[in-house]
């Protein structure tokens, strides 16, 4: 795994100079801009208990929330291999002296890498909040580490999706596609009666887990998760890129 730090810089560069993450980065920002302003206008309802909601409503509790996680991932990830295939840079990578598992990993780094640091941006909103009324920082900082691990787990996906075409628009389609499956798996609960079917499909919800963070908990389950599907993903990436059969 030596090779990972450099390969790891290659792919930080790549995202610094291309337009496309300075797209993400001011799509990201207004979406935020649009939470902050919720929580504010609902900060002004007396029933409204900051210290125990704000991070409720900022991790999670909004539409915008999803909407930054199912738009933001699906194009930070979309170019990762799609592209080197496509331009065939792919052929020389793997053929330099490094390991497929050092590519998948280097990418998948430098994409979380850049999705935390949006992340950790918006820790000036929290800031500026804090100047109006006490915050609890445990449950924010919960919230953030839920987010970080939601977001592995999401990239993970994504550069999968990114590693079966050579469309930089399928893979981001692809990869929408597949969160959109995984964030719907709770909505299913609605029309199961089975008691047992009920609690795994609650298991599998991105939604209820991050709700766990949110609140100030951190659970082993949840974190068992996230960590399960992005080490499953990255697996089947470097074994579509190590063997042949797995590709077709």
């Amino acid at each position: 795994m030596k090779n990972i730090g450099p390969l790891f810089s290659r792919e930080i560069r790549s995202l610094i100079y291309s337009p496309l993450a300075y797209a993400c980065g001011t799509l990201f920002m207004l979406l935020q801009g649009v939470v902050f302003s919720i929580l504010l206008t609902a900060m002004n309802d007396p029933r409204f208990s900051a210290t125990a909601s704000v991070s409720q409503v900022f991790f999670g509790g909004t539409l915008f929330y999803w909407m930054t996680v199912l738009i933001l991932i699906p194009l930070l990830t979309m170019r990762t291999f799609s592209e080197e295939k496509r331009t065939g840079s792919i052929e020389f990578l793997l053929t330099a002296p490094v390991t497929e598992a050092e590519v998948v990993i280097s990418k998948f780094l430098g994409a979380w890498a850049f999705y935390s640091f949006l992340w950790l941006v918006s820790i000036s909103l929290f800031a500026l909040l804090q100047l109006r009324v006490g915050l609890d920082w445990g449950g924010i900082l919960c919230g953030y580490i839920g987010t970080c691990l939601l977001g592995g787990a999401l990239i993970a996906i994504g550069i999968f999706a990114s590693n079966l075409t050579r469309n930089q628009v399928i893979a981001a389609l692809f990869s929408f596609v597949m969160i959109l499956i995984l964030f719907s798996i709770s909505f299913f609960d609605v029309f199961v009666g089975d008691v047992a079917t009920s609690k795994f499909l609650q298991q599998l919800s991105l939604i209820e887990h991050l709700t766990n963070f949110a609140r100030g908990f951190i659970d082993t389950r949840p974190v068992v998760f996230y960590c399960s599907l992005t080490f499953i993903f990255l697996f089947l990436t470097e074994r579509m890129l190590t063997e042949p059969r797995w590709r077709s």
